[in-house]
């Protein structure tokens, strides 16, 4: 099988990926979904399908095409056959309200939407289709996936045969490189969400960036079998895990839900030998696999990005002989900016964001923007083929973050430590003053989940009428774990200056979390804020 680096020299795009992919290999498993399993040449057909009814039913290159599903072929199917003729993928989450499908859907303008018409808990999605049909601005063309939904609606398998067979206009040719590829909705932690426009030379940079952390190790890349649940909106699916597993010939074990239960059993019945996923999936996943019996033997890596890994997690897996890999990065800089290498220590792995990635250019720049030194704090600037084109329809939006040279501008503080590695201080718009002086979270969060009792803290700021603002933590416990608040102040004490300390500190079983699976800490901040007010009207 050919090295992922090799055939990257041949393509520009994921779909010439899939088609290299299935001419040198066609009969290796590609996707399993359930009773379905395709392999690299019936993909690669499908997709053609898929591009050529695009075309056949009026769809061309810069189109918007959007999906609401959950992880399933269709929807690699319907991302590389809109990628094969230069229409603009759109992933919708299952979980989203109305109002905030509308606003996607009003956005971007999508000529065509292919969605699910009961999910696997399920939940009947007829009701808001419904809602879309008589609010969305420009209602889209519906294509159905599975047998339920609105009568009439033709369903996916006959969208796909309008270009079966080579039937229908030909498929056009499209460059890849800067070409427009996927719109990405942000979280909207810092307002509404905006919709990250990414090339197609995006994807292929995750995959080269990613590939630093296994240097030397490539063999526990090539070939790899991995499981696919991570929202389909996100680029973490679409690249980090899609894309990424494509490149080095691997296997897409499709699962609609995160069920950590089920995870052992896929584990032995697949062969998967990668795990990804934010550390607290992983957990829930490790605990389960602890707890019973199944042959997990062929898990050789352990891949995570999104939020840090604890210590206490680290240790357990680490007992089990894994190889790891980290990450960090965002939408707008192609998903993946800093990795860990081979052998990383578990102070890198834990406390650090690793090293930025030779792919993309990087610098950290202070506030007074001179290039932070070792010791410092600056904002991560970047600039090359992971960068977002800009966000659809928000010029101004985007020159706030785009300039003239292309850098963009991320808002993410880190420390520049030395040997050049990073660790994250935060966002900018997460820092707060607490009696004048600058509280960056992630250190007190680091500081708080080093305790062995804590699996993870999430740190906010709420406001004082003495300092201003101050900072509430809350916790997260390891399993069995019960730490008192006294414990866990003493512990801060030990390595943050008074200033940095948590007023407050609230245990808690689990933290709201948004759609993509990361940690709504807007909910966190109204909470802290309801909770000073409170006690500002009884003092």
């Amino acid at each position: 099988m050919m090295d992922g680096a090799r055939l990257l020299e041949q393509v520009a795009t994921l779909p010439e990926v899939l088609r290299l992919r299935a001419s040198e290999t066609p009969t290796h498993e590609a996707v399993v979904f359930g009773d379905l399993r395709l392999d690299y040449a019936a993909l690669d057909g499908l997709v053609d399908d898929c591009a050529r009814a695009l075309v056949a039913h009026g769809v061309r290159a810069g189109d918007r095409v959007a999906m609401l599903s959950t992880p399933r072929w269709e929807f690699l199917v319907s991302l590389l056959g809109a990628m094969r003729i230069g229409a603009i993928w759109v992933g919708l989450n299952p979980r989203y309200t109305l109002p905030e499908v509308l606003h996607v859907l009003d956005d971007c303008r999508p000529v065509l939407l292919w969605s699910l018409g009961r999910g696997a808990d399920g939940h009947d999605y007829t009701p808001l289709l419904d809602g879309v049909a008589g609010a969305a601005a420009a209602p889209p063309h519906l294509v159905m996936i599975g047998d339920d939904g609105p009568p009439g609606v033709a369903r996916f398998e006959a969208f796909l045969a309008t270009g079966r067979g080579g039937s229908g206009a030909p498929v056009p040719q499209v460059s890849g490189g800067r070409d427009p590829a996927v719109i990405v909705y942000t979280s909207g932690s810092t307002g509404r969400p905006k919709g990250a426009l990414l090339a197609a030379s995006s994807f292929l940079h995750s995959y080269r960036a990613m590939r630093e952390s296994f240097a030397g190790h490539e063999t526990l890349r090539l070939g790899h079998r991995v499981i696919c649940n991570l929202p389909i909106n996100h680029v973490g699916c679409q690249a980090d895990v899609c894309g990424n597993a494509l490149i080095d010939g691997g296997t897409l074990v499709f699962m609609e839900q995160f069920e950590p239960v089920r995870i052992p059993a896929v584990i032995e019945a697949e062969r998967i030998d990668m795990l990804g996923g934010l550390p607290l999936m992983i957990e829930a996943v490790l605990a389960e696999i602890e707890r019973g019996d199944h042959d997990v033997s062929s898990l050789r890596v352990i891949a995570w990005g999104g939020a840090p890994m604890p210590r206490g997690l680290l240790e357990r897996l680490a007992a089990r002989g894994y190889a790891f890999s980290m990450h960090y990065g965002l939408t707008e800089g192609g998903s993946i900016n800093s990795v860990s290498r081979p052998g990383s220590s578990p102070e890198v792995l834990c406390n650090t964001i690793g090293w930025p990635d030779r792919d993309n250019a990087y610098r950290v720049l202070t506030a007074e923007g001179r290039e932070a030194g070792v010791g410092e704090v600056g904002e991560v600037q970047i600039r090359g083929p992971g960068v977002m084109l800009g966000y659809w329809g928000q010029p101004e939006a985007t020159a706030a973050v785009l300039d003239d040279d292309g850098w963009l501008r991320t808002g993410d503080l880190v420390e520049v430590l030395p040997g050049g590695a990073w660790r994250m201080a935060g966002r900018l718009v997460e820092r707060f003053k607490s009696g004048g002086y600058n509280v960056y979270p992630r250190e007190v969060e680091l500081a708080l989940e080093s305790h062995p009792a804590v699996a993870a803290a999430f740190v906010v700021p709420a406001p004082d009428p003495v300092y201003d603002e101050v900072g509430v933590a809350f916790i997260v416990p390891r399993e069995g774990a019960q730490p008192s608040i006294e414990a866990l102040r003493e512990h801060c004490r030990a390595s943050l200056a008074n200033y940095k300390i948590p007023k407050h500190f609230e245990l808690r079983e689990s933290v709201p979390m948004l759609a993509i699976g990361k940690v709504d800490r807007k909910a966190l901040k109204r909470e802290a804020a309801g909770r000073a007010q409170s006690e500002a009207a009884r003092s």
